[in-house]
């Protein structure tokens, strides 16, 4: 009896573990991992932002919702937009957009580098994801990527984008923070 009650109360602790451990990357605006879209569409539409539901021909399990301010950043937050997506009506996944259109690059990645910083100490080291530079018609557009998976299925990415108009010689930037619970949708 005393094997099965230490095997029990380890298992016991390893669930808490991963219990406190999904609760670390909690998705931001006091969203819970599975919560269904009433709870962002109700706030939205009790703050009178603009909405846009976005439901796939093709991926009929998939919604989206965007919402953004036609008045500058959200309510109580520096984020200009927030982007949720529900699987089979659970949210899964949360992107918070920074930089309204035209903000300048330069006083962004400051931003975007701290913010880095402060997420680095909380959740450990992000891992470089991408980097890419397009160019075409005018426009060159440069991205980089890193992102850091605390827990199995759970995981934070940060993505900085730069844009240049080289006809206009103007630039904008813009950076998003994406949290993922891939843990919410059936394998």
């Amino acid at each position: 009896m005393p094997q099965f009650l230490a095997a029990f109360l380890i298992s016991l602790l390893l669930g808490l573990g991963v219990v406190s451990a999904q609760a670390i990357l909690a998705p931001p605006f006091g969203l819970q991992w599975g919560d269904n879209m009433d709870k962002v569409l109700d706030w939205a539409e009790k703050e009178k932002l603009d909405m846009v539901i976005d439901i796939k021909g093709a991926q009929p399990e998939l919604r989206v919702i965007r919402v953004s301010s036609a008045t500058g950043p959200l309510p109580g937050h520096k984020a200009f937009a927030l982007e949720t997506r529900y699987h089979l009506g659970r949210l899964f996944e949360v992107t918070v957009h920074y930089g309204e259109k035209g903000t300048k690059p330069a006083k962004l990645k400051i931003d975007f580098d701290q913010l880095k910083r402060d997420l680095t100490t909380k959740h450990g080291q992000f891992v470089a994801n991408n980097k890419q530079v397009k160019k075409g018609d005018g426009f060159v557009r440069e991205s980089v990527s890193y992102h850091v998976e605390p827990v199995k299925g759970l995981m934070l990415m940060m993505m900085f984008t730069e844009m240049e108009d080289t006809l206009r010689k103007k630039r904008s930037g813009r950076f998003s923070l994406l949290y993922r619970n891939q843990n919410v949708i059936p394998k």
